[in-house]
């Protein structure tokens, strides 16, 4: 058989999902799919399904003779199999994330099928199709995070309580804006001289013209303004509780923008200590946007009550917050005991810096996160990060793998490095593979980390690398790779002979100095045509000298 190969497609609301799926009301099965219209400016434009060529197959093998095998008789796991080939093979969302794979899986997309007018008519087709096209369509559904919404979708799934056990995982997003109505004057007041009209017309056509994407009529314009209508995370999670009953991964989205609103919690605030609804059958939590929905670690303590068989969790920051760093250095020293899988995002831009921000000097190294991480590492079975980090992170995780006395669990480890903390005296604390500071303390940083295989047993993918999406020379981004035994990436003489002590076996794949004839112009730019056309498989440290702004060897 050939290979199952799994097309893209974009997320879609669940108020398409239902508008998609309506059939003709003849067919047999338009009960099921029936027509509700959760938000009429959504609904137009959309092409409802014409009469299928395919009807449902009725079993009439009692009433006509045998006419061989047809599709309805044969084995369901066979059916689930042409449909799988058709969009996708399912990901099972009992099993954790580094069951199946090296590394933490994004849960964004994992469970999506593509939601167009063909699943729908093929769920036509017979009813065992029926009902595995619904598995498969309302296995991740997504919900506006306002009340009405929310209350739309309670609807829906009363009237059809059969698919409540369909959906696997619940994605909400909470808007930070909303459309405004602006009534523009038919003229300007009378007490306007000619240049105050004249500046107030245009003032009107700036406004009109940044809405263009928008329905517009002849005397009404539509622009933002911050959302009014947005439900609380209480009534959030109480809808998912009493709704979803067999959901297990829950997404919120707190979106952003500069200078946000955070969501609210409860609608009203009172004296005593208030909780959320407990949700016992989430077994993994997404936060997007985690600003806007945590900014103290009261806020966690009280979110992360409500999933009491919580196992995985991921929580990214859309924009890099010093306060965030100082949160969540408060926040891993109390995780659940039922977690073993994180996955945190600090830092989401991938692109090197001049010098580090003055927000983030203002608290390190007083708050060091690398020293929280290194002492929750060795608890954790898979731990992916993205933000600053340095060597002593492997330091405090070689530290509290021996402090507690069991063979650790960790067993996947990757690491982006969007920088390395370096004390405050440096001024020259950039990134980028030019910054020869940087290379030597990112060389620091895998060393340290070759070094803690010695007390991680376990580890068996380490991952570290830098990611500069502007450089001209991002395929020489330095990284290193280990797994099982196979080493890729950065590499000395010290890092070998290390490898070699801590882990017998392993080895590098290559041992070049992979940058080959890359160098700087008379500018000091780096010469696209003398980057190499793929990553190499080896690097070796000292090759970065011959493109670094003032090497220092």
């Amino acid at each position: 058989m050939l290979p199952t190969l799994r097309p893209t497609s974009n997320a879609l609301s669940l108020s398409t999902i239902m508008t998609t799926c309506t059939s003709t009301p003849n067919s047999p099965l338009a009960s099921d799919f029936g027509t509700i219209n959760l938000n009429a400016e959504n609904v137009a434009g959309k092409i409802k399904l014409n009469k299928p060529v395919f009807q449902p197959q009725e079993d009439t093998s009692q009433t006509a003779p045998s006419l061989g095998l047809r599709l309805h008789d044969l084995p369901t796991e066979i059916q689930e199999s042409i449909l799988d080939y058709i969009f996708g093979a399912r990901v099972s969302t009992s099993s954790s994330s580094a069951a199946n794979s090296p590394v933490l899986r994004g849960w964004s997309n994992v469970l999506r099928h593509p939601r167009r007018k063909q699943l729908s008519n093929l769920a036509l087709v017979s009813m065992t199709w029926r009902q595995l096209i619904q598995e498969r369509l309302y296995r991740h559904i997504k919900v506006k995070g306002t009340r009405s919404s929310l209350g739309e979708c309670e609807e829906w799934f009363t009237l059809h309580p059969h698919l409540k056990s369909s959906v696997r995982h619940i994605d909400i997003w909470i808007p930070v804006w909303e459309k405004k109505l602006v009534q523009p004057p038919n003229q300007a007041p009378a007490h306007m001289n000619a240049h105050h009209v004249q500046a107030h017309i245009i003032t009107t056509t700036v406004v009109n013209a940044t809405t263009t994407s928008f329905e517009q009529t002849n005397n009404v314009s539509l622009v933002f303004q911050l959302a009014s209508q947005n439900a609380t995370l209480e009534e959030i999670l109480m809808t998912v509780k009493h709704v979803f009953p067999q959901a297990c991964i829950l997404t919120l989205e707190g979106g952003h923008c500069k200078k946000p609103p955070m969501v609210q919690h409860f609608r009203t605030e009172k004296i005593l200590p208030q909780r959320f609804p407990v949700i016992p059958t989430i077994r993994t939590l997404v936060l997007k946007g985690a600003w806007n929905i945590m900014r103290k670690p009261d806020h966690f303590h009280t979110l992360v009550a409500s999933f009491p068989n919580v196992r995985e969790w991921h929580c990214t920051y859309a924009k890099p917050k010093s306060r965030g760093y100082l949160t969540m250095a408060n926040v891993l020293l109390h995780l659940p005991n039922t977690l073993t899988h994180l996955n945190l995002t600090m830092e989401s831009a991938h692109c090197k810096e001049a010098s580090s921000p003055k927000q983030w000097r203002n608290v390190y190294p007083e708050t060091h996160i690398c020293m929280v991480l290194g002492e929750i590492a060795p608890q954790l079975e898979a731990l992916a990060y993205t933000g600053r980090i340095c060597a002593n992170f492997f330091a405090q995780t070689s530290k509290a793998a021996v402090k507690q006395r069991r063979v650790p669990k960790l067993k996947s480890l990757d690491l982006v490095v969007k920088n390395c903390c370096r004390p405050k005296s440096i001024v020259n604390d950039g990134t980028g593979i030019t910054n020869w500071p940087f290379i030597c303390s990112f060389e620091s940083l895998v060393t340290a980390g070759i070094w803690s295989l010695e007390k991680l047993l376990d580890l068996n993918h380490l991952r570290i690398r830098f990611i500069d999406l502007d450089s001209t020379g991002s395929l020489m981004n330095p990284y290193f790779h280990l797994v099982g035994k196979r080493c890729t990436g950065l590499w000395n003489d010290d890092m070998i002979s290390i490898l070699s002590q801590v882990r017998p076996g392993a080895h590098y794949v290559d041992l070049t100095d992979g940058l080959g004839t890359a160098g700087l112009d008379k500018e000091g730019h780096l010469l696209e045509s003398s980057s190499p056309r793929r990553r190499p498989l080896a690097i070796k440290t000292s090759s970065y000298a011959t493109i670094a702004d003032s090497p220092q060897l």
